[in-house]
């Protein structure tokens, strides 16, 4: 009986213990949205803005803590954070990517969170399951990068663990994560089709809503 307690104990080490990890979600909601000529990430979709909308999902989902960077045009998108995210600002959004990335990044290490996931607004279709599935994967494979896959590309929303933290805070400009993606070899890619469906401009917003009235989402 004590063996079996002690092998027990020794099997909920090796698998409960890997995790016990906190992950946090970081909205990359700094730019000018130049192509959309206004901020878009004031667009509605679906009854909500794109902000209020990708806020919800995460929400909704197993992340641990939802933070949303803001930059340009802060002001007016500081009023629509909601109740359980919370707003940083980047000074430096006129840089790129590469500084909310960062700065995101520095509020991981700051909370001793084991994983990053980055996401941004502009992708509509993002859901609750897949931020779940995302996570859920990282659960057997702490180490891996999980990031997603639409038509031939890779990207966001992406998964960091904590061995990325240094590779993440080394970008620089607009230089986004999909350079870490594609230089990894230890990763683990999500099917996500609908992630081709962004919103650069005014007229994609019109073919999103159908997409959605079509059950995309």
């Amino acid at each position: 009986m004590v063996q079996f307690t002690s092998a027990l104990a020794q099997f909920r080490q090796s698998v409960i213990f890997p995790l016990d990890r906190k992950v946090i979600a970081a909205v990359l909601a700094a730019g000018a949205s130049s192509r959309f000529g206004s901020a878009k990430q004031l667009a509605v979709f679906t009854g909500q803005t794109l902000i209020e909308h990708v806020q919800t999902v995460l929400l909704g989902s197993s992340a641990d803590k939802v933070v949303v960077i803001l930059g340009c045009n802060r002001e007016a998108l500081e009023k629509h954070i909601l109740p359980g995210a919370i707003s940083l600002e980047n000074a430096g959004w006129e840089e790129g990517i590469a500084s909310s990335i960062r700065m995101a990044t520095e509020h991981a290490i700051s909370k001793d969170a084991s994983h990053l996931l980055l996401l941004v607004c502009d992708q509509p279709f993002v859901s609750s399951c897949l931020v779940d599935k995302i996570i859920s994967l990282s659960k057997f494979e702490p180490d891996k990068i999980i990031a997603c896959r639409y038509g031939e590309t890779v990207g966001v929303p992406a998964l960091f663990p904590r061995q990325c933290f240094d590779q993440l805070l080394a970008l620089k400009g607009d230089a986004g994560a999909k350079s870490i993606i594609k230089g990894s070899t230890n990763i683990e890619l999500v099917d996500f089709p609908q992630g081709l469906a962004d919103v650069d401009c005014p007229a994609d917003m019109p073919q999103v809503e159908m997409m959605s009235t079509d059950g995309a989402i």
